[in-house]
């Protein structure tokens, strides 16, 4: 059967169900790889980054050498270049998350930092090339912790967090109401 042959193309609707399954999958997915190294439940859980690596790589010909600098920067903070953060009713935890093989979908999540939840704040700090950037608040830092989300737009799990944390986060993209069969 060829792409867009009528007899196989699927409705809006069935389209609208996938989205919502995988929705819905992927939330469960966060939360779950996150509840074996926190205390509680998991209220919300995203995925985030300490390093801009889609704007970084984009420099024609000088990005892929940046790359191990700015990851390295990032260990400075404390931080893995790659960070899920996980909310539950009393602390905020940022968790890293590195490879555990050769395979890159095998990976480790350990706690690297945890604070009190009513001293942590999120706020969006606009864009980074293909990502927001988030500012993390956290009571141990002069500053607020940079870190970088794949576009809250259509990331509802990292945009979940930063509204859980007092930030405005775009509401995800309604796949129920009536302007989604439109």
């Amino acid at each position: 059967m060829a792409f867009g042959d009528a007899a196989g193309e699927q409705t809006r609707e069935e389209r609208l169900e996938i989205a919502r399954r995988y929705r819905q999958r992927r939330r469960e997915q966060l939360r779950a790889r996150v509840a074996p190294v926190v205390d509680g439940d998991v209220l919300a859980a995203g995925e985030f980054s300490t390093v801009p690596t889609e704007a970084i790589a984009s420099i024609p010909g000088l990005g892929m050498l940046l790359l191990p600098i700015a990851r390295r920067r990032s260990r400075r903070v404390g931080l893995s270049p790659n960070i899920m953060l996980a909310v539950t009713a009393d602390t905020v935890h940022a968790i890293a998350v590195d490879a555990a093989g050769l395979r890159r979908d095998e990976t480790e999540v350990a706690v690297a930092r945890s604070w009190p939840r009513g001293e942590v704040a999120a706020e969006r700090g606009g864009r980074a090339f293909m990502r927001d950037k988030v500012l993390l608040h956290v009571p141990d830092a002069d500053e607020p912790l940079t870190l970088y989300a794949p576009t809250l737009r259509t990331n509802p799990w990292s945009a979940e967090v930063v509204r859980m944390l007092g930030g405005e986060a775009p509401d995800p993209i309604d796949l129920d109401g009536p302007a989604a069969l439109s």
